[in-house]
């Protein structure tokens, strides 16, 4: 095994185990918004409007903004949406890393499928946190911002044509690996 090779194997295992640790605190996120979903859904009389309340805003002049239950209803499904999608794409990109560990290879065909998924999620994420965002400020401020954030589509064209650059390694390995 070369210096690279070993590197890498380190590499991905340390990356692997923070990758982790990322997905479950962000499945955690979406079991809480489910939690909440189903307080909004299921529960009734005093539980409801106590966690009804608990989302009371008071704005800078002091007035209080209360939320009723669809428009949390509402905003929890974002945020659940938000936390499972972000939970998929740690774990894609925790998948890529343990692949890496495993072998020492980083251009083989699953990681490059897995980067482009992680890609596509990425994409969808910018478009669904911008929704996520406006709804917060429609709800806490009166107007909502319809702003939709170029950092997750920046992001994910950049994973995307990172997935395109593995299919070459991919292709490049395999020639390499014939040659030999």
């Amino acid at each position: 095994m070369n210096d690279i090779t070993q590197k890498l194997q380190t590499t991905g295992k340390r990356a692997a185990a923070l990758l982790r640790a990322g997905s479950l605190l962000s499945g955690g996120a979406a079991a809480l918004a489910m939690f909440a979903i189903c307080i909004l859904l299921f529960s009734g009389g005093e539980t409801r409007s106590s966690f009804l309340s608990a989302f009371d805003v008071t704005a800078n002049n002091g007035t209080i903004i209360s939320m009723d239950s669809r428009s949390l209803l509402l905003l929890f499904s974002f945020m659940l949406t938000d936390s499972v999608l972000i939970t998929v794409v740690l774990y894609f990109v925790h998948s890529i890393f343990r692949n890496i560990a495993a072998d020492g290879l980083p251009f083989t065909r699953p990681n490059a499928i897995l980067l482009k998924k992680t890609a596509l999620i990425c994409l969808l994420l910018g478009i669904l946190g911008s929704c996520s965002d406006a709804l917060v400020d429609y709800y806490t401020i009166g107007a909502p911002a319809w702003n939709i954030s170029p950092a997750g589509l920046v992001m994910g064209l950049v994973l995307y044509c990172l997935s395109l650059i593995f299919e070459y390694g991919c292709g490049l390995q395999q020639l390499s690996d014939e040659t030999l």
